[in-house]
């Protein structure tokens, strides 16, 4: 799999469908990889689609400082894979930290983006929830990280596993404990950059989907209409559980191909 440096963090990716078609960038959730974009890939073959493990995520670089994660420096990641490939503008967009990244890339540079998929943000109202339970999972992984580390070990095989469902869990399990802690905090303590993204998107007017889950107290669907309310034409689409889209992924190839033709249409 290709790879990159963005300063001191190596970062992985890869380049699924046609290598000619319009790049399209997505970004994984909170401790998957780029593996959890596999199956839709898979259904959108007439675009260039570019999976990226994140920092602290999958294959790149998990560093340990607290400050490695601020928000501007996932942005950053997206910059250093576009720079890479010499690619002026794409469609970028992910679920959950990946919708969140996408923000921060927004109000980070704008311009950059031809289009932004919002699925799953996590806003003020998310936050409430997020904060609570990301402050108690770093400091359970400050206590507990050393029986963190072999489970990682005894799920690697999963990564060959056909179905990338599985890998994308052994790569979840593979977290590295303080690597973990230092994201989980940082993420809640430099939120702003995401916030200000909302209205950068807005002031760009980039075409923007957001989709929004039914029954998610940590990504409620409050915090994604916010997102299509504030940004001009934006596009919201509503499935009932962040599971609806995963176990049909026909139906998630037609929402995300349908926006994606959309945006190619100007």
């Amino acid at each position: 799999m290709p790879a990159l440096s963005n300063g001191d963090i190596d970062l992985w990716y890869a380049e699924r469908g046609d290598p000619d078609g319009a790049p399209v960038v997505l970004l994984h959730g909170l401790f998957f990889s780029r593996r959890l974009y596999e199956r839709l890939a898979r259904r959108l073959p007439g675009h260039r689609l570019l999976l990226l493990d994140l920092r602290g995520h999958g294959r790149s670089s998990r560093p340990r400082d607290t400050e490695a994660y601020r928000w501007d420096g996932f942005a950053s990641d997206v910059v250093a894979l576009l720079d890479h490939l010499s690619i002026d503008r794409a469609v970028v967009g992910g679920l959950s930290l990946g919708a969140d990244v996408t923000l921060a890339l927004a109000n980070r540079d704008a311009e950059r983006l031809s289009g932004a998929l919002i699925e799953m943000p996590v806003l003020d109202v998310g936050r409430r929830v997020a904060d609570p339970a990301f402050r108690t999972l770093a400091s359970a992984l400050d206590l507990g990280g050393a029986l963190v580390r072999p489970v990682g070990r005894l799920a690697a095989p999963l990564r060959r596993s056909p179905l990338p469902e599985l890998g994308a869990i052994a790569d979840l399990v593979s977290l590295e404990p303080a690597a973990g802690a230092a994201m989980l905090r940082m993420l809640l303590d430099d939120h702003q950059s995401v916030l200000d993204g909302v209205d950068a998107l807005a002031a760009a007017a980039v075409p923007t989907m957001v989709i929004a889950h039914g029954h998610d107290a940590l990504h409620p669907e409050a915090d994604a209409r916010y997102v299509a309310e504030r940004v001009p034409g934006a596009r919201l689409e509503r499935v009932s559980s962040i599971v609806e889209l995963r176990l049909r992924a026909d139906r998630y190839a037609d929402l995300v191909g349908g926006f994606l033709a959309d945006v190619a249409a100007g």
